[in-house]
């Protein structure tokens, strides 16, 4: 489980409201009592500059680091931000935090990843050895081989929820894409529903939870379609 949000524009200052937001969250989610505290990462895309951070470490006890990371991003700029809750205390480690990164050679895709998915069934699928590896990892894999546009295949083996966040770049265009995703199973979910939604405000998509410690919000996001910021 996580928390996490996706934000396209130049306001750094509303940026960093946002991350503040999912701190707090983090620290003590308010609608689960959870705390994500198992890891947190970053990926950062502007004009000149591209910035990937994954860290063991609780997000909140890392806020300078990550106000230092949103500081640092020029002009406009793609941001995708997670705090992690391990399903398996053992694999809390740096390298399993999110975004995940996978290349082709046609794209580049970062992926941030809240619920679970059947990771056998893509691994079959895709002809790898999934054992070691964690389902959202696996599912970037998936992404990057079959393509954003298919998704919908993947509703069928969710376990949880499908909340996603996908940062996809163009080789040969040089073009980037925020992408935003909401789809989980009502029978299967353990937290409240809400817990699993997705909101916009402004330039922004965030888990419904930041909409409880200090940030506000608009219109949910359309359950079960792929959005783009």
């Amino acid at each position: 489980m996580c928390r996490m949000l996706a934000y396209r524009g130049n306001d750094k200052d509303y940026l960093s409201k946002l991350a503040t937001c999912l701190s707090k969250s983090a620290f003590k989610d308010p609608l689960s009592g959870d705390v994500h505290g198992d890891g947190w990462g970053i990926v950062g895309l502007s004009k000149d500059k591209l910035i990937h951070y994954r860290s063991a470490k609780p997000i909140f006890s890392e806020v300078d680091v990550l106000q230092s990371l949103i500081k640092s991003l020029d002009g406009e700029f793609r941001v995708i931000i997670h705090a992690r809750l391990a399903t398996e205390k053992k694999l809390v480690s740096q390298y399993l935090s999110h975004p995940y990164l996978e290349t082709s050679s046609k794209s580049i895709l970062f992926l941030a990843h809240n619920g679970s998915v059947n990771k056998n069934v893509i691994g079959d699928l895709l002809k790898i050895d999934t054992s070691l590896m964690v389902d959202s990892e696996v599912l970037a894999k998936y992404l990057i081989i079959q393509g954003i546009e298919k998704l919908n295949y993947l509703k069928d083996i969710t376990e949880s929820a499908l909340n996603l966040f996908m940062l996809q770049i163009d080789r040969e265009s040089k073009e980037s894409h925020l992408y935003y995703y909401n789809f989980y199973k009502k029978d299967k979910i353990k937290r409240t529903e809400e817990y699993y939604k997705l909101y916009f405000y402004k330039n922004a998509v965030f888990s419904s939870s930041l909409a409880y410690t200090g940030c506000e919000k608009e219109a949910e996001v359309k359950f079960g379609e792929l959005g783009e910021l």
